[in-house]
């Protein structure tokens, strides 16, 4: 019998679906407009050249090809390639690849306001918030499962948790995204993970259930 999905993990797959509906409602709706100008209007308060600096060094860890490199790093070594190569890089290419869909269906235009990198894509949702929410999350979930000491569960899991919206909150300090772009990437980062795990576990079960249905007749 295939076991039924727990109501955490419903609850972890529903909410950031029904909080993304929510937010493309706000922007069709044009009501998300105050939100984003103060947003960025809060995030480029303190505005310098170094802090201008240190934005774009931190933006450049989410690039597209630090996240290629990252992935092949984790697929060519023998210890971590199914572990956490494997899982990592299906969930990246399934980020990335809804990222991209999305954006061809929203056509979301960039902010019209200083942009201190050049992008030249659509706007929404943000692939850097989301393929990098992708990465961190799973980081998590293999943290959470295979390390056992809990100091250095924490430890590791702090880095996890502050740099997706670390990365997210450079995209619109730097001009490049709305905050709505950036909280969209984010949920839709977090979810693809989860969904992943869970549809690799349902074909091990179903797998299993088979296996064992056929050992059952041949017995019979």
């Amino acid at each position: 019998m295939i076991k039924k999905i727990s109501k955490t993990k419903i609850l972890l797959i529903f909410v950031p679906i029904i909080l993304f509906i929510f937010l493309v409602i706000a922007i069709e709706a044009g009501i998300s407009v105050n939100f984003e100008t103060w947003a960025y209007n809060e995030s480029i308060e303190h505005m310098s050249d170094f802090l201008t600096n240190v934005m774009k060094v931190i933006t450049k860890l989410g690039d597209p090809i630090l996240v290629v490199i990252l992935c092949f790093s984790l697929l060519f070594f023998k210890k971590t390639r199914i572990k956490v190569g494997l899982p990592l890089s299906i969930s990246v290419i399934a980020s990335e690849t809804l990222n991209l869909i999305l954006k061809e269906i929203f056509a979301r235009q960039r902010p019209t306001i200083l942009q201190l990198v050049n992008e030249s894509s659509y706007s929404f949702p943000s692939g850097h918030a989301m393929v990098n929410a992708t990465i961190y999350t799973m980081f998590g979930i293999l943290i959470l499962k295979y390390i056992k000491d809990k100091k250095l569960k924490i430890l590791l899991l702090i880095p996890c948790i502050v740099m997706p919206f670390l990365i997210a909150f450079t995209r619109v300090y730097l001009g490049v995204h709305y905050i709505t772009d950036v909280m969209g990437g984010l949920l839709l980062g977090f979810l693809v993970p989860i969904v992943m795990l869970e549809i690799v576990k349902l074909k091990n079960r179903v797998k299993k259930d088979k296996n064992k249905n056929n050992n059952e007749i041949k017995k019979n």
